[in-house]
């Protein structure tokens, strides 16, 4: 069972860096910090606080909305996330 598990965490690797990188190179922006190297939830705060507070330093007003869409991926339907995966170019072996 052990090998079976360590198998399929190797193969689980190679396909979300494959994926990653071909999203890297054509869906995410700069402005994207999940799911990309060296950022997370932490750098999406502090850029953001930083251009709030330049925002509140100008005199301007910051209101803001916190949305949370973990419920949203509970679950996700296959069909169309597959047709979704080859809109953004992910298809031959990968797909």
């Amino acid at each position: 069972m052990s090998l079976t598990s360590v198998v399929r965490k190797l193969l689980e690797s190679i396909i979300r860096d494959q994926i990653l990188d071909c999203l890297n190179q054509t869906v995410f922006t700069t402005a994207q910090h999940g799911f990309v190297k060296g950022r997370s939830c932490l750098t999406n705060l502090l850029e953001v606080l930083e251009h709030w507070t330049n925002c509140m330093d100008e005199g301007y007003g910051v209101d803001v909305i916190y949305l949370d869409y973990k419920k949203a991926f509970d679950t996700v339907p296959h069909q169309r996330l597959l047709t979704k995966l080859r809109m953004v170019g992910i298809t031959g072996d990968l797909f």
